[in-house]
């Protein structure tokens, strides 16, 4: 039984013990005809000679009774030598290894979507997919043309410095963000002016951090809605617009300016028209119709 432990022990070590070939046994001299056996046996010794941790063995007794094993007829060195060996040469790796390169760029990113307004207190969440390597020497740096902003997600480009070369990364990253926000108490259809009382205020959670979600019912109470919501959806500033001045059919004041005499007429618009806007009117008094600037509730003028 013992025996069987020990070759099973043996055969699950061998894969380690064959990556080592390269150190543990160096190529023949050539022409010399001298044959290489790549036997566990071999393996198993040879690891136990070389690895750094050989004199802890040699100065306990019981670890040196338990690092001897019986293969066959012959006792094997090195089993456990070799096996600390790798763990060993494995954390020494790990503790080379730099920071993790996502964790500074989700830091990049995260700094400049916290300095737009609509998202400065924001709880804002980044995955970034993809292995991410950098040398020790080098860092990350945003590129001046800043972050490129999707509905689903954002590319941040990367300047790599300080390295032999310098390089530039394209990172793609989901962005999350966590806030309240405004959204509708009802369904809101095309047109309607929004009240007060048609929203309430409810966390959310969105990737589409471009579209600026409305934080403040005052931000869109007074406009109207140039799409339609359901009850519960959370409404942004875009899709929300200052009523107009003038609505087609409306009945408007013409007021026309020239070399400082001022005449007036009455006439119908042909357009919705907002303060400044120019819409088409036709005169009760004249069969042509002409452009005029909205001025006011239900005027327009022309200079």
């Amino acid at each position: 039984m013992k025996r069987a432990a020990n070759s099973l022990l043996i055969l699950l070590t061998y894969p380690f013990m064959a990556f080592l070939r390269a150190l543990v046994q160096p190529a023949p001299a050539r022409g010399t005809g001298e044959p290489i056996r790549h036997t566990p046996r071999f393996y198993i010794t040879r690891s136990g000679e070389i690895a750094p941790l050989c004199a802890i063995f040699r100065t306990s007794s019981t670890l040196r009774s338990f690092n001897l094993l019986r293969l066959g007829e012959e006792r094997v060195r090195g089993l456990v030598h070799g096996f600390l060996m790798i763990c060993f040469l494995s954390a020494y790796a790990a503790a080379e290894t730099p920071a993790p390169a996502a964790e500074e760029i989700s830091a990049i990113i995260r700094a400049e979507i916290m300095a737009m307004p609509e998202w400065t207190d924001a709880d804002i969440r980044i995955e970034i997919s993809g292995a991410i390597s950098r040398a020790p020497e080098e860092s990350f740096h945003l590129a001046p043309k800043g972050l490129t902003i999707g509905r689903r997600n954002v590319i941040a480009p990367i300047d790599v410095r300080g390295g032999k070369t310098a390089r530039s990364l394209s990172i793609p990253a989901v962005v999350y963000v966590k806030t309240t926000a405004v959204a509708a108490a009802r369904k809101i259809s095309t047109g309607e002016t929004i009240n007060a009382d048609d929203l309430r205020e409810s966390s959310v959670e969105t990737t589409d951090i471009g579209r600026a979600l409305t934080r403040n019912p005052e931000e869109i109470v007074g406009k109207i809605a140039l799409r339609a919501f359901a009850a519960g959806d959370h409404l942004p500033v875009e899709a929300f617009s200052v009523p107009p001045l003038v609505r087609r059919g409306d009945m408007v004041s013409l007021r026309l300016e020239r070399n400082g005499i001022v005449l007036t007429s009455t006439a119908r618009a042909s357009e919705n028209g907002r303060l400044g806007e120019f819409i088409q009117v036709k005169s009760v008094d004249f069969s042509s119709a002409i452009r005029a600037r909205v001025t006011g509730p239900s005027e327009v003028s022309i200079h």
